[in-house]
């Protein structure tokens, strides 16, 4: 085991990302003075000049044209998502989250919270009239192997999280992609590859650190603020700033050699109804192996044609289960990349490209192999509709993604979760149906929008006709279209509103934030 003078290595790293962008924050000081310097303020530069005015925060506010601001622009993931904001402050402590919300609390600006910045669609993070808080300077982790927790701040991304994690031979139920942000995350759920083990990733949040809307800091476990704490594993961001979530550790099966078992099988398209079968058969028979996953996923690539495959991974790093028999025995394999290896690396092979125009649709369905095999044939359809909408030579891709959710990973929660699956689960498992599409332009994912929401509407309608159809959808996977927050049910919304109105009795975080999702009123 690692001493705990080690773990600096990890916390040493996380400064110097800090101290990079710093360097370029220098030049921002003379747009911060020619603002300063103007006698009528508009609401915009109102805003700024307050934030810029603290003596706590005044050297970590950013403004368009600067080298800081436009670096941290171009580190979010999704096109669709880099609006560019009045101003930027970029917090270092949860002293400097008090004092910013302070004073947009004050001064009534409105604002939006960037963690990773992995978010999909325009206001997922940053905002375009309003201050973004941005958590990027806030990225470190660090381990105490007496109580197994993990402390994680919010602008961390899971890569750098694993990572800094490997050498004390644990996981944390965190994102299957590298670049996937850590606040937006477990805030909305987090399906990763210990949900049948252990439950979603917010159900391993044993405290959250929070500032309120008044800039009080408080935590929400267990035993102190628990109502808080429930309302925050799924409630996204309604409550209040994270700025730490103590995650318990997940024990790999080698300390010594952190790895677990899992990557990527890829199948001719022909097998898709044997995957399908397979995939049914696995979420029905979770309870006989908690300790793997499987999900899979058919994509078309315009520059490449259709692809079939599969993501298999057992936390205890065993190749050989007999939950992945039905696997191993269908035909047609092209490719396999299953190996033991970091939970770095299995991710960092599922992280998708950036700097792309992007869209998600979610639904959920019964665990019905007739409803998966129809929503495969829809998305082959609206994939032609596509080709034959867009121009010619245009650079494109739509992937339908077939997710479990089992009964084990709603039952871990034991009700103290905002996800309200608990009638969901009670027919048996679920399927997350999810559509993602990305393109290179605007104008083209103008097009191929109304055609994607189409056919998502169409399998609901599919499986609404069955009596399979969920009313659940996934925070993680929504746009705007969809209101997430409402489909975890009437009872987990009103707690939910209870809750804002004790933390936020003036709702800040229901009327001046303007990123992500309300809860419905």
């Amino acid at each position: 085991m690692v001493s705990n003078a080690d773990l600096k290595i990890y916390t040493c790293l996380a400064m110097k990302a800090r101290s990079d962008l710093w360097m370029t924050v220098a030049a921002t000081a003379v747009v911060i003075g020619t603002v300063l310097a103007e006698p009528q303020l508009a609401q915009s530069k109102k805003c700024c000049h307050a934030l810029a005015a603290s003596s706590a925060l005044h050297s970590k506010v950013l403004y368009p044209n600067s080298t800081a601001y436009e670096a941290r622009i171009d580190s979010i993931w999704s096109l669709d998502a880099a609006l560019e904001s009045w101003c930027l402050v970029l917090p270092e402590s949860t002293k400097d989250t008090s004092e910013a919300i302070k004073i947009i609390n004050k001064n009534e600006c409105p604002f939006g919270i960037r963690s990773g910045g992995h978010g999909i669609f325009a206001n997922a993070n940053n905002v375009e009239d309003g201050v973004t808080i941005d958590f990027g300077f806030m990225n470190a982790t660090t381990y105490d192997s007496k109580t197994n927790t993990a402390s994680i701040q919010p602008g961390g991304r899971w890569g750098t999280v694993f990572q800094a994690l490997e050498p004390y031979g644990i996981g944390v139920a965190g994102g299957r992609q590298t670049t996937v942000g850590v606040a937006g995350f477990l805030l909305g759920g987090g399906n990763s590859w210990f949900n049948n083990a252990y439950g979603w990733g917010c159900d391993t949040v044993k405290n959250f650190e929070v500032v309120l809307a008044d800039g009080r800091v408080v935590n929400a476990n267990a035993d102190e603020n628990r109502d808080l704490w429930i309302a925050l594993k799924g409630g996204s961001g309604n409550f209040g700033l994270v700025t730490r979530f103590d995650l318990r550790g997940i024990p790999l099966a080698d300390p010594a050699n952190p790895v677990m078992w899992g990557g990527q099988m890829v199948w001719d398209i022909s097998v898709i109804d044997d995957v399908i079968d397979t995939l049914v058969a696995f979420a029905d028979n979770v309870d006989s192996d908690l300790r793997s996953t499987s999900h899979i996923l058919t994509g078309y690539v315009s520059t490449s044609g259709w692809a079939l495959l599969g993501s298999l991974d057992n936390i205890d790093n065993k190749p050989n289960e007999p939950a992945f028999d039905g696997y191993m025995a269908i035909p047609s394999l092209i490719q396999s990349t299953l190996r033991s290896d970091t939970l770095f690396n299995i991710a960092l092979e599922f992280s998708g490209s950036a700097r792309t125009y992007n869209f998600w649709l979610p639904g959920a369905v019964k665990n019905d192999a007739d409803i998966l095999k129809y929503s495969f044939k829809r998305h082959e359809d609206f994939v032609q509709q596509v080709i034959q909408a867009i121009p010619a030579n245009t650079t494109w891709s739509s992937v339908l993604q077939l997710q479990p959710i089992s009964v084990p990973m709603v039952s871990h929660a034991e009700g103290t979760n905002s996800l309200g699956l608990e009638d969901e689960i009670a027919g048996g498992p679920g399927i997350m149906t999810t559509i993602g599409l990305q393109m290179e332009t605007p104008e083209i994912e103008a097009i191929i929008y109304p055609l994607a929401l189409a056919c998502q509407t169409d399998i609901e309608e599919y499986a609404a006709a069955k009596d399979a159809k969920w009313e659940y959808r996934y925070l993680n996977y929504a746009d705007f279209t969809y209101d997430p927050i409402a489909s975890y049910g009437r009872k987990s919304v009103e707690r939910m509103r209870a809750v804002s109105a004790r933390y936020d009795r003036t709702g800040v975080f229901q009327h001046l934030r303007k990123s992500g999702f309300k809860i419905p009123q």
